[in-house]
């Protein structure tokens, strides 16, 4: 008995260790890794994987996949290389030029398909940087630039292009500076002096054309600064050196003159040496004189000008701004020096941008030098205005100080919509708002009421914020009933309400019956009269009758036509000695109503 369960002890002990076997040999999918992607150009390229473990059964089919899409799988493009473990080679063709692409090995056995890590690649054009621009000119300069990567294929153009506009391509002005890597210089000619240019390299291979990163120069030098700071006998002005032409800048300063494009042979500043950004006084100038203004500059190609830009000595100033209200504010002037000729005109100038003249709105104040009172009206509430005042002599007209207010706000200006689309319970109305009073609309809407002069704090629609017209719909109104309506508008500083308008909503008409007369065995005569149309067409009407009370258009009727006017009509097919009931009937788009 001790042997029996011995033996029966070691066979289950065997048992177990078979079973423990078996599920330590269970099957799995390969396991593959996917090789760096190599030998790229515009259509094909390499790659591959390794296959480190069958998962225990026979790897069937191995290779690579690949798609514009992450994740190709083994359904999408893909090669075959052979069957079994370790490592291959794959060769990816017909691809399309400058396009994305996703890669992974892939290996399967009969237990299913293992992918390896995901790898990508483009098939690209080439690469290439823009070399700094130098030795600007007013009509030349160079720049060029270095092709780093071929982008799988041969480099068969390479070179600058430049434009006026932004993003120049080869369809614009271009050099052509050879082909295949490396660095290039390349000149630009023909430019035009003052102006802004946009540079680019590029650089073409069998896929297309790539650029480099855009440069911006200007062949022009100088610019003249705004003339400022304006007396009878001075002035201040200046200029700026955008770009010194690639060479050292030995003068500048500005030149100026009673006549137009005035030289350094004329009156001149001298602002030193280099390219930095100047400030100039002009002095002894004579009060009441226009002058022409330009900044210069040089360097050892020659001497460039800014924009000419021309003033006149100041002869008038600015008195300050009183009694400011919503429309109206007063300012005027006085003219310390009438630049040596009689003044003709004088007053004040002004308006919503900077520097009023005398072709925006002004006074007339007289002639002579004498100072002056301005009163400036018709103004609009909330809005920033700018003053000076004028004066004019047979040189010209001067101009004081710019001053600024502001008007003061008030309650919107709110007109109120025709109303339209009238029903028994509804109708539209609406408002349009000519003048903000100078502060933003924060409600607007329109109100009404059985009550004349209608609030909003009756029955009122909500039609946002802003200025702009609106369209109000009134709802929940009594059929047959007088409304009076108003738009209305509001700002911080209140509530304005525009005109009254009345309307009546529709209801069913009024009609009367006719008396009985004529009266047959089998006929009688009968009518009707509207007094009362309930305010919508009348579109049908007639009348009816029953041997029961009350009778309706569904009962024997007559149809008299449409309109308000009153109407006779024809019982017939009577039966002798019977007794019928008549109404007169009337009917609009409100409803049918029945006299007597």
């Amino acid at each position: 008995m001790r042997n029996l369960i011995k033996v029966l002890t070691v066979f289950g002990w065997c048992l177990l260790g078979v079973i423990i076997g078996v599920v330590g040999v269970q099957a799995a999918a390969p396991t593959v890794t996917t090789t760096a992607i190599t030998a790229i150009t515009s259509t094909t390229a390499s790659s591959g994987g390794n296959v480190t473990s069958d998962g225990g059964l026979h790897v069937s089919e191995r290779g690579v996949c690949w798609s514009t899409s992450p994740n190709p799988l083994a359904d999408d493009h893909h090669t075959h290389n052979g069957d079994g473990t370790g490592t291959f080679f794959s060769s990816l063709t017909s691809l399309t030029p400058g396009t994305l692409y996703h890669v992974r090995a892939y290996a399967k056995n009969s237990d299913g398909t293992s992918y390896g890590v995901e790898r990508d690649f483009t098939t690209t054009t080439p690469t290439v940087t823009t070399t700094a621009i130098t030795a600007i000119t007013s009509t030349t300069a160079t720049s060029g630039g270095n092709v780093t990567d071929s982008g799988g294929a041969t480099v068969t153009a390479r070179g600058v292009c430049w434009s006026i506009s932004a993003n120049p391509t080869t369809s614009d002005s271009k050099t052509t500076n050879g082909t295949g890597l490396g660095a290039f210089t390349s000149s630009l000619t023909s430019l035009t002096p003052g102006t802004l240019y946009h540079v680019r390299a590029y650089a073409t291979n069998s896929v297309g054309t790539s650029y480099g990163s855009e440069l911006d120069f200007t062949t022009l030098t100088v610019t003249t600064a705004t003339i400022t700071s304006i007396t009878s006998t001075t002035a201040s002005s200046g200029g700026a050196i955008p770009d010194s032409g690639g060479a050292t800048i030995t003068a500048k300063g500005v030149c100026w003159n009673t006549s137009p494009l005035p030289t350094t042979a004329n009156s001149k500043t001298t602002n030193g040496t280099g390219a930095a950004s100047f400030t100039s006084s002009l002095t002894s100038l004579t009060p009441g004189t226009l002058y022409h203004v330009r900044a210069y500059a040089t360097n050892s190609v020659g001497t460039s000008y800014g924009d000419e830009l021309d003033f006149t000595t100041l002869t008038v100033t600015t008195a300050t701004i009183t009694s400011i209200t919503s429309t109206t504010a007063s300012s005027g002037g006085a003219i310390p020096d009438s630049g040596g000729a009689t003044i003709t005109a004088k007053g004040v100038c002004w308006n919503t941008s900077t520097l009023p003249t005398t072709a925006n709105s002004k006074t007339t104040n007289g002639t002579g030098a004498a100072s002056f009172t301005s009163s400036l009206t018709s103004l609009t509430p909330g809005t920033l205005y700018h003053v000076r005042a004028y004066a004019t002599n047979s040189v010209g007209t001067s101009y004081g100080d710019e001053l600024d207010f502001t008007t003061s706000t008030i309650a919107p200006t709110v007109t109120t919509t025709a109303i339209t689309s009238i029903t028994s319970t509804t109708a539209s109305s609406g408002g349009a708002i000519p003048d903000s009073g100078g502060a933003t609309i924060t409600a607007k809407g329109v109100c009404w009421n059985t009550s004349t002069l209608p609030t909003t704090a009756n029955s009122k629609t909500t039609d946002g914020t802003g200025a702009a017209s609106f369209t109000s719909s009134l709802t929940s109104l009594t059929p047959g009933t007088l409304y009076h309506v108003r738009a209305y508008a509001t700002n911080s500083v209140g509530t304005s309400y525009g005109s009254e308008l009345d309307f009546t909503t529709l209801t069913t008409p009024t009609v009367t019956t006719t008396a009985i007369t004529v009266i047959t065995s089998t006929t009688a005569s009968s009518g009707g009269a509207i007094p009362d149309s309930g305010g919508a067409t009348i579109t049908a009407k007639g009348v009816c009758w029953s041997r029961s009370t009350g009778p309706t258009a569904d009962s024997s009727h007559t149809t008299n036509g449409t309109g308000a006017a009153s109407f006779t009509s024809s019982l017939t097919s009577l039966t002798p000695g019977a007794l019928y009931h008549v109404r007169a009937y009337a009917t609009n788009s409100v409803g049918t109503s029945y006299g007597s």
